[in-house]
């Protein structure tokens, strides 16, 4: 009973099986892209950074890391 009850509505929303996002359908052509700074750090480790400046750079402070999905404080070594 409750099969059918979901095949019906499916067949009168005129449902496609694929993704909607607050009733606006997703197409294959749509995406969504992220531009990520990579910055090797000097023990050799790859951290992947969103751009958050106007300058394409990050943010001195904290800055979440999408390789190890966590926040980490990011600070500009002075040159010595």
């Amino acid at each position: 009973m409750l099969f059918a009850i979901l095949l019906l509505v499916m067949t009168l929303s005129s449902c496609n099986g694929g993704w909607s996002v607050a009733g606006v359908g997703i197409s294959p052509e749509d995406s969504l892209y992220t531009d990520f700074i990579v910055i090797t750090d000097q023990d050799s480790s790859v951290h992947w950074y969103e751009r958050m400046t106007i300058d394409g750079g990050i943010l001195v402070g904290e800055n979440y890391c999408y390789r190890h999905n966590n926040w980490e404080d990011v600070r500009k070594k002075k040159s010595e």
